[in-house]
């Protein structure tokens, strides 16, 4: 999967950076450079996707595409039936990350990883579940439904990652 990179107001951003803290308390990724931007910034990506800089909570992101809930400070956790309240923000992580560490969360546009169950169908509402940062088109009990993504391809019979469009998705109302 080819990441873009910023084009606007933070040039030639790698989005698939994540940066850890140092025990100075300034972020910095492997390459020893701190964070671009500060949390809360959004950038534009050369294919016209929109990009949110966040903090890591609880549980770190696992995986390229798991869907995670980002709050009101732009802090961002694995989403799942128990986590993510109506209109929280919804976006996806192309990278892993520890508890503490910045990421990139894509929030709008063509997405070519997102993280769902065994042969969720396009086309369709997408729903949270049990299983940390994947979505399915099983809507049942006690799920909550994302509004804002759909996926563009079938998933095939394992979960994994299939091809989405983001448009500034929510969590909405619970099953």
């Amino acid at each position: 999967m080819a990441i873009p990179y910023s084009t606007s107001n933070a040039a030639g951003i790698n989005l698939s950076a994540t940066y850890t803290p140092t025990t100075t308390g300034y972020a910095q990724d492997v390459t020893g450079l701190a964070p671009p931007v500060p949390v809360g910034t959004i950038v534009d990506a050369t294919d016209g996707s929109k990009w949110v800089m966040c903090l890591v909570g609880t549980g770190g992101i696992t995986g390229l595409g798991f869907v995670v809930v980002v709050d009101e400070d732009f802090g961002c956790v694995m989403m799942s039936n128990s986590v993510g309240a109506l209109g929280d923000a919804v976006g996806v992580a192309v990278a892993t990350a520890a508890v503490g560490d910045y990421v990139w969360v894509q929030r709008f546009g063509t997405c070519d990883a997102l993280q769902v169950l065994a042969s969720a169908n396009p086309n369709v509402p997408l729903a949270s579940t049990v299983t940390a940062g994947a979505l399915d088109d099983a809507v049942a009990t006690p799920t909550k439904n994302i509004t804002g993504v759909v996926l563009t391809t079938a998933r095939a019979a394992s979960q994994g990652n299939a091809p989405a469009y983001l448009n500034w998705p929510v969590v909405g109302t619970t099953n």
